[in-house]
């Protein structure tokens, strides 16, 4: 067939498919989904809107899927024509099976049975005595759509709620839990809020002891004969209960397996191997693990009352020792009143190897590469520690750009050990959170080249801790930090680059806290909030006791500088979800350092810097501020291999929006800047003043975004709106924008990629 002819094919097939009822049976139509209108006042409009939308959600059959109004998916199954493909596998058996999807027919239409649907929903929600209508209409292109009319009645609301009132012990303890009743007075009766209250007393009574418990046998009872649209609710037990959910258990024996395989040695599951510890048993005949690293995790001892939320956060702590792929527990009744508990545990693997490799790029025409490999040992001294050894490489070039940086080379080594407790000297805490606290050894070695100008080498050594309140808090505490850093120059003569502002040759010690909140890590909400915040000190004791001053009595350590100061951080940020597939994200971070005594300002490595893909997105990486310099601005060069700062601050916010699938999108904007502490004649117009709001940068943007929930990877396009260089009343460069002008796309226009969320 000659190309005329497939021209000729395709229109057809994309006319035919376009006739979205084409595979609708004669005598039948296509369903479009159900039109509900509420008829009366009973309920505010804002209430309307809702419930509308929640019984139309409701209709059954649910409607062919649209995408901006658009039957998407039925058009691709129209596409594949009227027949069934006669192969399983090609493109009309892929249009047809997974891409489309057949055609909702009207006759599959129950008017009465979604009119009970809707009255049973209306009767949960309060509204006894609903009237519900319903009937379908038909138009000349054969889709049908169900019209249904409401009339709600009035709403009940709850009179008063009456607990169980005899003295059985279980009654007595339910009594005690009604202070946090979901079931308040004058809160419109709901079904919904009546299976809350149960699962809470059912969750109330799990901590006392009453083991066998469960929510059905809460029977929560209506009266609806109050008056004034009224009702009473009785909570009562049912009748019809085992006796064994009235009784309180204790714990009794507590066997643990922590080499457990459904397929082991018949010795590694006996109890009769079982070694007795502070009250737990433990079968280990092969001595794989210290005891004690169960007596930190287990929140149970023999003796105690069984709750629910000790069972919980001994499991929970079970896993995060990250050291069992398997946790799993069982409790046997020993009689009416004691439960032995059991615990499996199956272990990861002892040893692994990992290999990472992975590209980077930056708005600065740089390219570069990642690889790193990690050995780890996850029982290292038989108590659960993980000892691993990391070895990385990498590099960065440039390819093109206006402004010639060096090429950059690094490589590092580095040990740590994690110690799945606290380990403090002369005293001892073993915590009681769903999470296991870590105690963190750290020991490195880095080296960086940048070309012929300078190399760098870093020594570093940490002891910390990291602990967890619950899912939202974490805190991590190093009370030793030290850094040496030793920088040798080798290329001075090399004047057409400025690196005077990244050389430091000394030792940062001192102390650091970070704690972190973050929402979403619970139940994702409506409104998410994620909080960052950082204190790092340097030198201050030490230079407080020689009276360290940089100019007059400078001080060494080791017969080296140290840096002194106190620097200051908190990263906030705030997520709202309109509706799904449609967020508003934004960030605030602010920063300041305090350099003293030993410095005139921070180290290079402590300082800020702004402008990159999560950063300023409409300028380049590293090279916004300070204040109101510009090197290309004032001088005309671009020699400054990266400008840095002692404060920061910088404000992003964007709308993410899901177009399809995995293909997403983002409008942005980004504002912010970095200034110095005290005044750098390298740096005219760098420092700190009251007119900060003045200086600030300011971009606007857009984004794609491929999520592939493992990987997401972002290309972000953003364009500098306000450059603080300029004179003050020429900052706002609106006027200036040209997307015609091929010298002005190739100086305004960044292109950000990378993999992740800026924020």
């Amino acid at each position: 067939m000659k190309r005329p002819g497939y021209i000729l094919l395709l229109f057809a097939l994309l006319a035919g498919a376009c006739n979205i009822t084409k595979n609708v049976p004669a005598g039948d139509s296509l369903f479009i989904g159900g039109r509900v209108r509420i008829n009366d006042a009973e309920v505010t409009a804002k209430e309307r809107k809702v419930m509308r939308k929640d019984l139309q959600g409701a209709v059954r059959p649910k409607p062919n899927t649209t995408l901006l109004g658009m039957r998407t998916k039925l058009w691709l199954y129209n596409l594949s024509g009227t027949k069934e493909p006669k192969h399983k596998k090609g493109l009309r058996a892929w249009l047809r099976n997974t891409a489309g999807e057949p055609p909702v027919l009207a006759s599959s239409f129950d008017v009465e049975k979604n009119r009970q649907i809707f009255t049973n929903m209306l009767q949960n929600r309060g509204f006894f005595y609903p009237v519900v209508t319903g009937h379908t209409e038909t138009s000349k292109k054969r889709k049908t759509k169900a019209i249904f009319d409401i009339t709600t009645g009035p709403q009940y609301h709850i009179r008063k709620t009456i607990y169980p009132q005899d003295s059985s012990l279980v009654a007595e303890d339910i009594r005690k839990l009604q202070d946090k009743t979901l079931l308040k007075e004058d809160q419109p009766y709901n079904l919904d809020l009546i299976k809350g209250e149960r699962e809470r007393i059912d969750r109330g009574l799990k901590e006392v002891g009453y083991y066998y418990f469960t929510p059905d046998y809460i029977l929560v009872k209506a009266d609806t004969n109050q008056g004034n649209h009224k009702v009473d609710l009785y909570v009562t037990v049912k009748d019809s209960v085992p006796y064994q959910a009235f009784n309180i258990y204790d714990i009794g024996k507590v066997y643990i397996y922590p080499n457990y395989r459904i397929r082991g040695k018949a010795e590694d599951t006996s109890k009769e191997s079982a070694v007795s510890y502070e009250g737990y048993n433990l079968i280990d005949p092969h001595h794989t693990y210290r005891p004690i690293v169960f007596t930190q995790a287990m929140q149970f001892k023999p003796g105690e009352e069984y709750n629910r939320r000790d069972q919980n956060r001994s499991l929970n702590r079970l896993v995060s020792l990250n050291t069992f792929k398997f946790v799993k527990n069982r409790f046997d009744a020993v009689n009416d009143s004691v439960l032995d508990v059991y615990y499996y545990l199956t272990p990861f693997p002892k040893k692994s190897l990992q290999f990472q490799v992975g590209g980077l790029t930056q708005n600065d025409s740089r390219y570069g590469s990642n690889a790193s490999i990690t050995w780890r040992n996850r029982n290292t001294f038989k108590g659960a520690e993980e000892l691993r050894i990391k070895l990385g490489a990498g590099f960065e070039t440039q390819y093109a750009g206006s402004s010639s940086r060096p090429n950059i080379y690094h490589g590092d080594a580095e040990v740590s050990t994690v110690i799945p407790r606290f380990v403090i000297p002369f005293t001892h805490i073993r915590g009681s959170s769903y999470y296991i606290p870590r105690t963190y050894i750290k020991a490195g070695y880095s080296y960086e080249s940048q070309s012929n100008l300078l190399t760098i080498n870093s020594y570093k050594f940490s002891y910390g801790y990291n602990w967890k309140d619950d899912i939202r808090k974490d805190h991590q505490l190093y009370p030793i930090n030290f850094t040496y850093v030793q920088t040798d120059t080798l290329g001075r003569e090399n004047l057409n680059l400025y690196y005077g502002n990244l050389l430091f040759n000394g030792i940062i010690l001192g102390p650091t806290y970070e704690y972190t909140y973050n929402s979403q890590a619970g139940r994702k909400k409506k409104n998410n909030i994620y909080f960052n915040g950082l204190i790092d000190l340097s030198g201050n004791i030490l230079g407080l006791a020689q009276k360290a001053d940089y100019t007059d009595n400078p001080q060494k350590l080791f017969g080296s500088t140290y840096a002194q100061y106190v620097k200051l951080q908190a990263d906030v940020r705030y997520y709202y979800d309109f509706f799904p597939g449609f967020t508003w994200a934004n960030r605030i971070f602010g920063g300041v350092g305090y350099p003293y005594g030993n410095s005139y300002q921070l180290p290079n490595v402590k300082q800020f810097f702004s402008g990159g893909n999560s950063s300023l997105r409409g300028f380049r990486s590293r090279l916004v501020g300070p204040g109101t310099f510009n090197e290309q601005y004032l001088f005309g060069t671009n020699n400054y291999i990266q400008t840095l700062g002692d404060i920061k601050i910088e404000e992003n916010s964007e709308l993410r929006i899901k177009i399809y699938q995995f293909i997403n999108t983002a409008l942005f904007v980004d504002a912010g800047n970095i200034w110095l502490y005290r005044d750098n004649p390298d740096f005219p117009g760098g420092k700190f003043t009251s007119d900060f709001y003045k200086e600030l940068a300011v971009d606007v943007g857009t984004g794609l975004r491929l999520d592939f929930k493992i990987l997401l990877i972002r290309l972000d396009l953003g364009i500098p709106v306000r450059k603080p260089w300029l004179a003050e009343n020429q900052r706002w460069v609106f006027n200036q924008i040209d997307f015609g002008n091929n010298k002005w796309r190739g100086e305004n226009m960044i292109f950000n990629l990378a993999i992740g969320y800026p924020f």
